[in-house]
């Protein structure tokens, strides 16, 4: 069976759960992960690992190991590893999955003048949407060296639940994402104040930490929703799917920020649409890929609180239509999302780079 180094420079932030996913469920090689850096083992545990310094080290623990092939696992990676895989001669397949886009003005300075040569002699890439791939052909890769892999999900751990309005009336709004500015919680927090308004009744957890936590509970407390918004912090895996057990709606308010970083398709609305939420989003990056307009869930322009609070408030006065958005949900994510069907994508992947 061939040998695959799944190379992250970080093994694994808590919030990188797809590419434990693949990496866990792929069967048809032996992946073995080489990082700089460990953490997070408890939530993702997985043997074997190589920690590396330099790329001298590395390429002695692939050369060691008799790896055939290199998944580095975003774009700067890659980058990074170009040298590695013209030394040892064996193909690297490169995906990038939101940040790493070269319309990200922070990532184009790391990839300096690396990002064309990695375009010419970089075997694949992979992007979660559609919309990646329009971005790494303008910036110069082939179209024929990118495929279109969505991260997938365990649909069978999202269990589907018909949502409705509580007896005490209390709607609540879950939002999971980590506390920066393409997230857009600042616009989603400002919608529930309008909403707040109208319908007292509405809630918003907030599941995810990040830079932007004490200006965003600023401004809760500014605009007097102490009672109303509530940050649950980072929260494991398991806890994102409690919440999503009890929760009647979903929103995420994902923008591009000022440096251009833009997302691909979350996975955090997967396994909303999942579990049957009816969800609220932007028009923003790959997402229009996965929710449809109207039938699997609701969009509005990014940076706009106004058309938040208007569809959220449309989703609260028509709890008889959450039904139908629900199962408009799971089914498009059975169908085109779910992890089963992404890892045969991905081991077709792996067979067509191995058999060159």
């Amino acid at each position: 069976m061939s040998r695959v180094a799944v190379v992250r420079g970080w093994y694994l932030p808590i919030s990188e759960t797809f590419i434990y996913s693949e990496l866990v469920n792929v069967k048809s090689v032996s992946p073995i992960v080489c990082c700089k850096k460990i953490m997070n083992l408890e939530h993702f545990p997985f043997e074997p690992i190589h920690q590396y310094k330099d790329n001298d080290e590395l390429m002695h623990i692939l050369r060691t190991q008799k790896i055939s092939l290199i998944h580095a696992r975003f774009g700067v990676t890659g980058a990074d590893l170009l040298e590695v895989k013209k030394v040892l001669g064996i193909p690297m397949l490169t995906s990038f999955h939101g940040f790493d886009l070269p319309t990200n003005l922070k990532s184009m300075q790391r990839y300096g003048n690396r990002l064309e040569p990695l375009f010419e002699h970089g075997d694949a890439f992979t992007v979660t949407s559609v919309n990646m791939k329009n971005i790494l052909v303008k910036y110069g890769c082939s179209p024929e060296k990118i495929f279109v892999h969505h991260s997938g999900i365990n649909v069978g751990k999202f269990s589907y639940k018909k949502r409705s309005v509580p007896e005490n009336g209390i709607i609540t709004v879950l939002s999971v994402g980590r506390l920066i500015e393409k997230k857009g919680m600042e616009y989603l927090i400002e919608a529930v104040h309008q909403v707040h308004q109208e319908y007292p009744g509405i809630r918003l957890r907030i599941a995810g930490d990040g830079k932007l936590r004490r200006t965003l509970e600023k401004q809760v407390e500014r605009l007097l929703l102490g009672e109303v918004v509530e940050f649950l912090g980072e929260v494991t895996h398991q806890a994102v799917a409690e919440e999503m057990e009890k929760a009647q709606l979903f929103a995420l308010a994902s923008t591009t920020d000022n440096v251009g970083n833009q997302e691909g398709i979350p996975n955090v609305l997967k396994e909303a649409m999942a579990c049957g939420l009816p969800v609220l989003s932007t028009n923003h990056a790959g997402i229009p890929e996965l929710v449809v307009d109207g039938k699997s869930g609701l969009l509005v322009p990014e940076r706009d609180s106004a058309a938040l609070a208007e569809r959220l408030l449309h989703f609260i006065q028509h709890p008889e239509d959450w039904e139908r958005f629900g199962t408009h949900g799971r089914e498009t994510v059975e169908q085109f999302f779910n992890i089963e069907r992404q890892i045969e994508n991905l081991e077709a992947i792996y067979s067509s780079l191995l058999s060159k």
